[in-house]
């Protein structure tokens, strides 16, 4: 059988298609379906093509309308054309990546700053405290709250470091006495003049009077409490002409009357004195001038009922000398 003629075919196509769209071939121009990947005629395959996404219609790589229905493809610049819909499947793709990168990112965060399971300490519900902590207990779960504990701290800060206190007298306005050892062998006392601020250190002489004589009483009424004191970082105010002075340290006599009521509290009786010129004096004609040296001295008076109290209540004795 002959070659069938051009015209013929394209007319027997045509018509045997029964209303299906055609194109001509990319090679040969022979009229073919629109949707050949090969054409029936040369039998070339046709070129890469495009699918619109409204009619499905398949055209040329690169082309600008949908050759069926108009559609305004997207060509990008290469000259390809990008189907519709591929920009939101980048900005979804986009999205993935950045979540993964971030999931990944956090992975590794992970196991480079945290331990092995088998060298963490395991934590449970029952370790965990529910209860909230306040400033206050934060500061007193530092340290032991206890008077002697904040009284040591006390004078730590003010130069008596390595003084372990034994016993403390109530706290309060006028401020506190406490009984101190720096060592094995020694007692002694030490006042806070809390008006003042004054820090005093009060030895237990060989006399021992504070101990031995405080409280009793004799025919003419109880007997003078007489004691020496040690100021360190002192002023030199009315009272500088008292004793000695070792630098900014001034040590000085104390010659003290008093009573005590019926509750055993202090009750000054008189004016207190001390003596010029000496700590080893053995007059005491000199009044105290400086309210400064009143208070230091009554401090230390009238807070020692309350530290023997303590003493006694904690079961802390005065050592032998």
């Amino acid at each position: 059988m002959g070659a069938i003629p051009a015209g013929l075919q394209t007319m027997s196509v045509s018509s045997l298609s029964g209303g299906i769209h055609m194109r001509q071939c990319s090679f040969c121009h022979e009229a073919i379906p629109e949707d050949s990947d090969f054409c029936p005629f040369c039998g070339k395959r046709q070129e890469e093509k495009v699918t619109c996404p409204y009619c499905g219609m398949k055209n040329r790589a690169g082309s600008h309308f949908c050759s069926r229905c108009g559609y305004a493809f997207k060509v990008n610049p290469e000259g390809a054309s990008t189907r519709p819909g591929n920009e939101t499947n980048k900005k979804w793709l986009a999205v993935i990546l950045a979540a993964a990168l971030l999931v990944f990112g956090g992975a590794l965060t992970y196991f480079l700053t945290t331990e092995p399971a088998g060298n963490a300490e395991s934590v449970t519900a029952d370790s965990v405290s529910s209860e909230p902590v306040t400033h206050e207990e934060a500061k007193l779960n530092t340290a032991e709250s206890t008077p002697e504990k904040q009284v040591e701290e006390l004078i730590k800060k003010r130069g008596y470091s390595g003084y372990h206190v034994l016993a403390v007298s109530d706290m309060d306005d006028l401020g506190f006495l406490a009984l101190v050892t720096p060592d094995s062998d020694t007692q002694q006392f030490i006042a806070y003049d809390k008006p003042d601020g004054a820090l005093a250190l009060v030895d237990r002489d060989r006399s021992d009077m504070l101990v031995r004589e405080f409280g009793v009483k004799r025919a003419y009424g109880y007997e003078p409490l007489i004691f020496p004191v040690t100021v360190r970082n002192d002023i030199r105010n009315e009272d500088a002409a008292l004793g000695e002075w070792d630098g900014a340290d001034h040590s000085f006599m104390i010659y003290y009357l008093y009573t005590l009521d019926n509750n055993g509290n202090v009750k000054v009786d008189g004016n207190t004195s001390s003596a010029t010129g000496s700590v080893e004096a053995s007059h005491y004609q000199t009044y105290l001038k400086s309210r400064r040296t009143v208070n230091i001295a009554n401090t230390i008076v009238m807070h020692l009922p309350g530290l023997k109290r303590h003493m006694d209540e904690k079961g802390v004795e005065f050592w032998a000398r």
